[in-house]
């Protein structure tokens, strides 16, 4: 094993820090943008996210020989520098922990909100219906029918005049 080699992994470990530092602050901000409800800046928020699992994907790539290898065996330029590596693949690790916790939280959130507003649709749904079936009702009852009695009630019968109102007696004329 060459210290070039170790030097290497050394690297691609502390990068593997930067961005899971960066992906655990990104988490953080993503619950937060849940909880307000800002939606575009959460997708932004997301976009960065993925370039940030794209990052590490490459990462992983590139640490994956490192994994066969027995860390007793490595070359490194100084007791300090192995154990900072230590340190930082230690802190790797619970970083990638804290992560995995803040996103199962963020996806209780992001489904508890998804199922508010699914709640709040309903609602809408419901009312619109409600609405519409009373406006239908409104429509087929014409508004006179609705003020006055049935036809039947309001029809008039006309009479025949009497013949004293036809020849005029029974009316008082006189002055």
């Amino acid at each position: 094993m060459s210290e070039h080699s170790t030097d290497q992994l050394a690297a691609l470990v502390a990068g593997r820090r930067q961005c899971l530092l960066q992906m655990r602050d990104l988490s953080r901000k993503q619950s937060e943008l849940i909880a307000t409800g800002q939606m575009d800046p959460l997708l932004r928020l997301l976009a960065a996210k993925q370039q940030l699992l794209t990052a590490l994907q490459t990462m992983e790539r590139n640490l994956a020989p490192y994994h066969d290898q027995d860390p007793e065996q490595r070359i490194w330029t100084s007791p300090e520098a192995r154990a900072q590596c230590t340190r930082q693949a230690a802190d790797c690790k619970r970083l990638l922990e804290e992560i995995m916790q803040l996103e199962k939280q963020n996806e209780q959130q992001i489904t508890l909100r998804r199922d508010e507003v699914a709640s709040q649709l309903q609602t809408v749904h419901s009312a619109s219906v409600a609405r519409g079936a009373y406006q239908a009702q409104q429509v087929s009852t014409p508004r006179a029918w609705s003020r006055t009695a049935s036809p039947s009630a309001t029809s008039t019968t006309v009479s025949q005049p009497s013949e004293a109102t036809a020849t005029g007696k029974g009316l008082d004329f006189q002055r």
